[in-house]
């Protein structure tokens, strides 16, 4: 059986995505941008740069809001914080050149990439490399950094004094916040065809869940990593080699006594935190992360559709078809509206009651593939090529 590596599935199924127009009717089609009559004003704010952003490289880094700052950082290791106010920058560092008795340039590239975690006045973020970093989220100032035996392609847990992270290799490890020593591990299967990334981990009653990439998603606890259970969102159902891709890459979201879970090529699922019972399945794909707000699930489909399903059963309540195959970000709920960016850079609001359009902005046309992160009254994007903005309703 061939082995398919996980960086020519992803090129595979993100190049399949942004495929352009062509004459042969089996090819993936891009919509045209839709042309709205906009209800909304939206306006930027401010915009910062940081570092050279992902470049061409697919990637979960997004900004994160804490301590009344903005962190964002790019892929070779720049890691910066920025008011969110102002948008002036309050500080900028260089993960790879810390700690090093050179005083010029590493000229290492860090490949960060799993996003940036905040909390007990800390920021944590981890690489492609495996390395894991902790920094003084008021100085920047690096605290400790370990090497792990695996890709860190998601953003890492803080909890119970730990910092838990997620390893394209199937591991999770914590270690301990104040020195890096590390607590417990948890080894999970990875089959041999996957897509290129790793769910982001949830807490909830003491445990932390997470997707798997053969369909499932897991939990364990946060205290000492026991496992606790495992749920099938998307069964194995064998057929050709792209068709068993069942990779559970977005972070599930906890809620109450529920906790929500999408597979790619699969389902979308309602699966009860005590007992890891399925409690309800509809039939969608998805790899980017959702979005609850109230009664209401969003998601953003593999084929770019932007849907919105009822929590409490699964019952599909609008689906927004105009964006098909525009390489979209995973929504927000942004004062009230629905909030995703595509390929070409451009914001997209809708209703969130009923999908249609009401705003329409260019923000960088380089394009997002970060989700969007929204505080208050700002929406906070981060471009590819590293550009920072604040966005805001007039």
């Amino acid at each position: 059986m061939k082995q398919w590596s996980k960086s020519l599935v992803a090129s595979v199924v993100l190049l399949g995505t942004l495929a352009g127009c062509s004459s042969n009717d089996d090819d993936i089609k891009i919509a045209p941008l839709p042309v709205i009559q906009p209800s909304v004003e939206v306006e930027v704010k401010w915009e910062n740069s940081v570092g050279d952003g992902t470049q061409d490289y697919f990637s979960k880094l997004s900004p994160i809001v804490a301590y009344g700052k903005v962190f964002a950082s790019d892929r070779a290791g720049v890691v910066a914080a920025f008011d969110t106010e102002t948008g002036e920058q309050v500080w900028e560092v260089e993960v790879e050149e810390q700690g090093s008795i050179f005083s010029f340039s590493s000229g290492i590239d860090a490949q960060l990439s799993g996003g940036i975690s905040a909390g007990y006045d800390k920021i944590v973020i981890g690489a492609e490399s495996g390395m894991l970093y902790v920094l003084a989220q008021e100085t920047g100032e690096l605290i400790w950094k370990i090497q792990t035996d695996g890709e860190i392609l998601s953003s890492p847990l803080l909890s119970d004094n730990k910092v838990i992270a997620a390893m394209g290799n199937g591991k999770i490890i914590a270690y301990d916040l104040a020195d890096g020593k590390e607590v417990w591990s948890y080894q999970q299967d990875v089959p041999a065809l996957t897509l290129r990334g790793i769910s982001g981990l949830t807490e909830s009653q003491g445990a932390a869940f997470f997707g798997l990439p053969n369909g499932k998603i897991g939990g364990v606890l946060i205290n000492d990593g026991r496992a606790i259970w495992e749920a099938v969102v998307t069964p194995q159902t064998g057929g050709n080699e792209l068709a068993s891709i069942i990779d559970v890459d977005s972070t599930p979201i906890a809620f109450g006594e529920s906790i929500y879970a999408v597979g790619y090529n699969g389902n979308l699922a309602a699966i009860e935190i005590r007992s890891g019972n399925v409690l309800w399945k509809r039939d969608y794909s998805a790899f980017k992360s959702m979005t609850l707000n109230g009664f209401n699930l969003y998601l953003t489909t593999a084929s770019g559709h932007v849907v919105s399903v009822d929590r409490r059963s699964g019952l599909e309540k609008w689906s927004q078809l105009g964006l098909e195959n525009r390489g979209l970000t995973a929504p927000v709920v942004f004062e009230g509206y629905v909030a995703v960016v595509d390929f070409e850079g451009v914001l997209h609001l809708m209703s969130s009651e009923t999908g249609e359009f009401v705003s329409q902005l260019e923000i960088d046309d380089d394009g997002h593939i970060a989700k969007p992160i929204v505080d208050g009254n700002r929406l906070y994007l981060q471009s590819k090529d590293g550009l920072l903005s604040a966005i805001s309703i007039k």
